[in-house]
């Protein structure tokens, strides 16, 4: 009898196992009529990123079936989330639109934000979103954000990682009015991140478009921070940054700011009509390839000079 027993149990739990697998798929769908409590296939989606994202197995997909807010949500695995062909939204007013949040490792370790809305709008200054992107997490993850719009936030992506070597490539992102800064990179002293920027935009923020503090290693091309306090910010602590084929204008205080230790090299950027066009701050360096346009601002260059050296 005991025997049967354990042989019944040992059944269930493998029934209770393969239902479990069964449950996560690869690729799962969100409609804007869709149900949480739905399987989040084809033809029964969930309704919010949040509901389908259990349901969806690591280095998974969650797509997107027709117009709609999604809702805000916090990742865990690998996943990607494509809102291709449709107007996939997220409002996020007093709360964080994604949080990216992986603290054990997985198969790929990589997270893709594409074509998404993220707006914090709301009828109060106060009632703003806290972030429209924020990488926390203790795995090094590859976040990448592509085609992805982002508004009204204090902060439209924060990148604070709490261990060394996370990667963030961002293409074709527009941020607009931020209270805090359009793009925060701060991850705890001493842990590298690398960032790989192309068709950004940053503007409109009571704060720095760009701030780069602490470890970062940098490349961001054909961009724009345009309309800040201030432009690019690179705080300092080692922090290496190349701006190329960049637009940094018309922000109120400065157009770049170089800290102490920081190195950032200038390949083809235009900096004009700033307050001060660059601030070069006491042991940093600035380093152009002689054909940058650094000219119409207020004062143009404040500490040490642009040096310039030959195109690689």
């Amino acid at each position: 009898m005991r025997h049967r027993i354990l042989f019944s149990l040992s059944i269930l739990l493998c029934l209770f196992v393969a239902t479990s697998l069964s449950a996560q798929a690869t690729r799962t769908w969100v409609s804007g009529v869709g149900d949480d409590a739905n399987p989040c296939s084809r033809t029964a989606p969930c309704k919010t990123f949040a509901g389908a994202i259990s349901k969806t197995a690591t280095c998974g997909e969650i797509s997107v079936l027709d117009p709609g807010g999604f809702g805000v949500v916090t990742i865990t695995k690998s996943i990607t989330i494509d809102g291709t062909g449709t107007k996939a939204s997220i409002t996020n007013a007093l709360s964080n639109g994604i949080t990216i949040n992986i603290t054990v490792s997985d198969a790929c370790n990589t997270v893709i934000l594409r074509n998404l809305d993220v707006n914090g709008g709301s009828n109060s200054v106060a009632n703003l979103g806290l972030t429209g992107i924020r990488l926390l997490g203790s795995i090094a993850t590859n976040l990448h954000i592509e085609h992805v719009a982002i508004a009204h936030q204090l902060r439209g992506v924060d990148i604070a990682p709490a261990v060394a070597q996370s990667r963030v490539f961002m293409k074709d992102v527009d941020i607009r009015h931020t209270t805090t800064h359009g793009i925060d990179v701060r991850p705890n002293a001493g842990l590298q991140v690398r960032l790989s920027f192309e068709d950004v935009t940053s503007r409109n923020s009571a704060g720095d478009g760009l701030r780069v503090g602490n470890d970062v290693r940098g490349t961001i091309a054909n961009s724009a921070f345009q309309g800040n306090n201030n432009g690019v910010n690179v705080v300092n602590n080692t922090s290496i940054v190349m701006l190329a084929d960049t637009v940094i204008s018309q922000n109120i205080t400065n157009g770049l700011i170089n800290g102490g230790t920081a190195t950032t090299l200038l390949d083809g950027c235009s900096v004009t009509n700033n307050g001060t066009g660059i601030l070069n701050n006491t042991g940093g360096t600035v380093f152009g390839f002689a054909n940058n346009a650094i000219a119409g601002n207020a004062t143009d260059v404040t500490g040490a000079a642009v040096t310039t050296t030959a195109h690689p």
